[in-house]
């Protein structure tokens, strides 16, 4: 069916914010007096909701604690943020067909707001849901309240998390290889599709006339 619909994570789809996200990280480690982790490390390791993650690395430490401390390495590294190439010229393409797209992240809305004023992704997402911690447990309060139709509607996400969201809400399913998360990890996951970037969806996308199960018909595997 042809797409109607389109719901994105933000980071690691739309921006990469994994160099301030991993070094925050190990700031909290750091004032733990454990052994900061590397990059390959930190992508094996990392998951959502988020609060796993914490609960696994920085045990018996209160949110609020590894909130402050998150902060204090993330916020000054706030303007190294950019988006991914290719994001911005896959969402224009998008809008400028009328799917309707939605933004389903666990960024918090401060930081996703003073994004903004450099990034400027916000005018081509109409329904940005976020602080969303659990996706899973959000994405059929989406579905219903938009009356989305499950095979017309696009889930696009770097994590395997983000899949299984699409999973359980029985929506199509691509993952990026733009992000937080390992080939091997997201193939567990079992994706619709695995592409390298927005610019090679956006090609099969289009090539298909935006109908997905034709986008599957001639691609497997990773594009």
């Amino acid at each position: 069916m042809v797409l109607k619909n389109i719901i994105f994570d933000w980071s690691g789809t739309l921006v990469n914010d994994l160099p301030p996200v991993m070094e925050a990280t190990n700031h909290i480690l750091r004032k733990l007096g454990k052994r900061e982790l590397t990059l390959d490390e930190f992508r094996a390791e990392f998951c959502l909701p988020f609060t796993l993650f914490y609960e696994r690395v920085a045990p018996g430490v209160e949110p609020k604690q590894l909130e402050t401390w998150f902060h204090e390495a993330y916020i000054p590294l706030q303007d190294g943020i950019e988006a991914l190439e290719h994001a911005e010229d896959f969402l224009q393409v998008v809008k400028a067909r009328r799917i309707r797209t939605f933004l389903f992240s666990s960024m918090h809305r401060r930081h996703y707001e003073s994004l903004q004023e450099r990034i400027a992704l916000a005018q081509y997402l109409d329904h940005p849901y976020l602080g969303v911690l659990d996706k899973k447990a959000r994405i059929a309060e989406l579905i219903r309240k938009y009356e989305l139709v499950p095979e017309e509607t696009l889930f696009i996400g770097d994590m395997v998390h983000d899949i299984e969201t699409a999973h359980h809400g029985k929506l199509r399913s691509c993952a990026v290889l733009t992000g937080y998360t390992r080939l091997v990890d997201l193939r567990r996951s079992e994706p619709d599709l695995i592409v390298e970037d927005l610019r090679v969806l956006q090609g099969l996308l289009e090539e298909a006339n935006w109908d997905w199960d034709a986008v599957l018909e001639k691609n497997s595997g990773v594009k």
